[in-house]
């Protein structure tokens, strides 16, 4: 009987301690904080959808939304990727990339176009002085200067392609520009076959 009585304490010894572990890990667990991370846009407001900082963190990709991602260079004070909530017109993405620089050439650009996503812009530059020049001595009335001409504009001539028109810019840089147009049969590759149809339509100056 005694022996019966000793068992039953210790029993109740161990069930007191088992009841006292369970309350100590029960009351010192401490609540699982989850981060939310909410997507900003170029215009400073967010998505309205927020994510877990765990599924970010575990690479997971983002599902297709309303997000709308622009591209813009070219000539703008800040060039990069922007981030819209809405597909943005043109002016707006030039805003948000700190507007037109002073070479950009606004007048080359629709800026109430709507710009959709995935879509890359490029500004313009102005045509310099000097380019429009250069154009203008390239072609005088209907002829090609082959001093001055760019490789595109001597391969409008009949038989240069663009191996030869290459050519032709090299040699004017290296020997000097030609002096008279039967020069241009120094080229290798360009004798009097392809002189004779280009003659009247090349000059030099």
């Amino acid at each position: 009987m005694e022996k019966k009585k000793k068992i039953q304490v210790v029993i109740g010894v161990i069930a007191v301690l088992v009841c006292g572990v369970i309350y100590i890990t029960v009351n010192n667990r401490q609540p699982v904080k989850e981060e939310v991370v909410t997507e900003q846009f170029a215009d400073g407001s967010d998505s309205g959808r927020a994510q877990p900082a765990s599924a970010k963190e575990a690479g997971k990709t983002p599902q297709k939304g309303d997000n709308v991602y622009i591209h813009i260079c070219g000539e703008v004070k800040k060039p990069g990727v922007y981030v819209f909530s809405d597909a943005p017109r043109l002016v707006e993405v030039v805003k948000h990339a700190g507007g037109f620089t002073k070479k950009a050439d606004t007048s080359a650009v629709n800026q109430a176009e709507s710009v959709t996503d995935g879509s890359q812009i490029t500004i313009p530059a102005k045509q310099s002085k000097r380019s429009v020049e250069r154009t203008r001595d390239s072609t005088t009335k209907g002829k090609v200067n082959i001093n001055t001409a760019s490789r595109e504009e001597l391969m409008t001539l009949n038989g240069i392609g663009e191996s030869k028109a290459s050519q032709i810019i090299s040699y004017r840089e290296t020997n000097g520009a030609f002096e008279k147009i039967d020069d241009i049969m120094n080229i290798t590759g360009i004798k009097e076959g392809v002189f004779s149809k280009i003659k009247e339509n090349i000059i030099v100056s």
